[in-house]
């Protein structure tokens, strides 16, 4: 009983396939539109991350030369300072040089790997952008295609049917044909039936068998002058 059941089941799971995959090709084409569409969407959306990244990156630049400007500017004032012999306040202005430098290195390490991530993001972008338009022109062949196997099936299913302007045509044409063949053997017969009436047809047999009864009168009639010429 559980293998019977455990058959019944795999034949309902074959079904489901069987009919998701129907789906997925009598669709194909709206489906991967639809592909298209949520595949540009995504494009887009790691467009806007990556222009907001290089915005980061921008800013990033901005405070490394502010941080730099700030310690050219603390360096020139320390050594004014040492020039006019306050090394203790050349100590705290060197200390302010210390923390510029500091986040001008931290500044420029994290500037460093965001320009990393925003070339790869670059590549990604434009080998999407590459493959987003090979599927689009694939999917123009793809539906001239299927246009051109619809049309043939239609004029395979259209022409070549009984019902079709061709097949309809045919069977006027031997109509035709079939009423004309008609309207000749009524007169044949029409004919033949006017012969028989008048006796044309018994001359016609007379005259097949060599008998002119004309002739034959004609003849009599010379040969009756020939034996009583005339007073």
């Amino acid at each position: 009983m559980r293998t019977v059941l455990k058959k019944i089941l795999t034949a309902m799971r074959g079904g489901v396939n069987e009919l998701g995959e129907a789906v997925v090709d009598g669709q194909g084409n709206r489906i991967l539109e639809q592909e298209l569409r949520d595949a540009e969407h995504e494009l887009k959306q790691a467009k806007q991350e990556l222009a907001s990244l290089m915005a980061e990156a921008a800013s990033l630049a901005r405070q490394i030369r502010t941080e730099q400007d700030s310690a050219s500017k603390r360096e020139g004032d320390a050594r004014k300072a040492l020039a006019a012999g306050q090394e203790e306040l050349a100590r705290e202005v060197a200390e302010r040089i210390v923390g510029h430098e500091r986040r001008t290195t931290e500044l420029t390490q994290t500037r460093e790997l965001l320009q990393q991530r925003i070339a790869g993001l670059k590549e990604r972008v434009q080998r999407a952008e590459k493959q987003l338009a090979d599927y689009r022109r694939e999917l123009q062949v793809v539906k001239t295609n299927e246009r051109v196997l619809r049309t043939t099936a239609q004029i395979d299913t259209n022409i070549n049917s009984n019902q079709s302007s061709l097949g309809t045509a045919k069977d006027t044409l031997e109509r035709i044909r079939e009423r004309q063949a008609r309207e000749e053997d009524r007169q044949t017969a029409s004919a033949t039936l006017e012969k028989e009436l008048t006796g044309a047809d018994l001359d016609e047999k007379l005259k097949a068998a060599g008998i002119d009864g004309d002739k034959d009168s004609v003849n009599d009639v010379l040969a009756r002058l020939k034996g009583n010429p005339a007073q």
